[in-house]
């Protein structure tokens, strides 16, 4: 395996993350406004941040935008595993030159492009492509570069000792606690609408969770690989981010000896194996409040007919996801959304910026109370306040 603890000092080019392409046309304006983001998130002004990073027009459209977008709606809604899970992901972000946050980063993703991307490298370059946008995609949208930075080269706490400020530094305590947490292999014994609980191949035990839909993700077989840590709430315990879909051969590889490497030695065999789909480690979008990908919401809302449509819309921009979940809020005013095994699609929905607002604005009805008072037993804070309220609003207006 390659040795990640080799001198920082050989990292790549800061501009090699990012892209060149988009410094290009980066304006003095521009490069201010990114500063200004950045300074913004680092001190858990989400609402800020998005203001700023809206005024760069090739940001427009990027999936950071969308979670800030997300982060701002919850700003008053934020749980301790919230403010931890976006200090983990800031971690992954880290620009400031010569900063140790950078070098984490920059080794982070050299490591991770030498393990899991040499062969798409390789084609690229046989085919005359461009090879920083395989290094931006990977800086973006690879689980295991976000698992590698955050926890195995600790930018995690890197991040939280040099970089956090603001209510962020005051808020995310509890991502101290998981620091020191290790990747295993476990399978799902039951999920909604009974608890979420997944036998841990390390532990040999049942572990209950707090459920954000992490269960989506695994096959009818249920191996998943991820990153158990402290909630802060109860269940004690939950994914640090969406857990991936696995094979047996892998989740238990991954739970033996050195576990702090171990999943990356088990994740790279079976990919080349072809055990485990390579496409899975890859991610357009972040989830920090939920574990259902929002592709995924759009499909469980969408008739199939429609979906090839509804597909070509979203990749041309419209927000699908917005209206995918308030056609499931929709559903659950009516009654008639699926079954109580469903729960994780509508915690997605509720804490969906637009889906949560137009809910507010024409589905609260006074028949309605009772069935958001139902489903808010079934999911986890944010979600479960913001269908509470929906239940306030309909008592209030019957």
């Amino acid at each position: 395996m390659v040795d990640m603890t080799r001198d920082h000092s050989s990292r790549t080019n800061p501009g090699f993350r990012r892209g060149r392409r988009i410094s290009d046309l980066m304006t003095h304006d521009y490069h201010a406004f990114l500063d200004s983001s950045f300074a913004a998130e680092r001190a858990g002004d989400a609402a800020t941040a998005l203001e700023y990073h809206r005024g760069i027009p090739m940001f427009q459209r990027s999936g950071h935008v969308v979670l800030l977008r997300q982060l701002a709606d919850l700003a008053d809604e934020m749980t301790p595993w919230m403010w931890a899970r976006w200090a983990a992901y800031q971690c992954t972000r880290s620009e400031d030159r010569g900063s140790e946050g950078a070098a984490i980063t920059h080794v982070a993703l050299d490591y991770t492009l030498k393990m899991f991307c040499v062969d798409e490298i390789e084609a690229t370059y046989l085919d005359g492509g461009d090879p920083v946008k395989i290094a931006a995609r990977t800086a973006g949208e690879h689980w295991a570069f976000h698992q590698i930075c955050s926890y195995e080269l600790q930018g995690l706490e890197c991040f939280l000792d040099t970089t956090a400020t603001g209510r962020l530094a005051e808020s995310a305590s509890l991502a101290r606690g998981w620091v020191d947490a290790r990747i295993g292999g476990y399978r799902v014994e039951s999920s909604a609408p009974e608890p979420l609980v997944v036998r841990g191949l390390a532990e040999d035990r049942s572990i209950q969770l707090l459920d954000l839909g992490g269960q989506v993700h695994a096959d009818d077989a249920g191996w998943l690989l991820g990153r158990l840590v402290p909630s802060g709430t109860t269940p004690a315990l939950m994914f640090d981010t969406r857990p991936l879909p696995v094979d047996e051969r892998t989740a238990r590889a991954a739970s033996t000896g050195d576990r702090r490497g171990a999943w990356i030695t088990a994740l790279v065999e079976a990919m080349s194996s072809g055990r485990v789909d390579p496409a899975v480690v890859w991610s357009e979008d972040r989830e920090l409040v939920t574990d259902v990908p929002s592709l995924a919401l759009v499909t469980r809302a969408t008739p199939k007919g429609a979906l090839a449509s509804t597909l070509d819309q979203l990749a041309r921009g419209r927000d699908e996801v917005g209206r995918a979940a308030y056609r499931i809020l929709r559903d659950v005013a009516a009654g008639s959304f699926g079954g109580n095994g469903d729960a994780p699609y509508v915690g997605a929905a509720a804490v969906n910026a637009h889906g949560y607002a137009e809910a507010r604005g024409g589905l609260v009805l006074g028949e309605h109370g009772a069935r958001w008072e139902h489903w808010a037993d079934r999911v986890p804070d944010p979600a479960r306040g913001r269908l509470l309220r929906l239940a306030e609003l309909s008592r209030a207006a019957a």
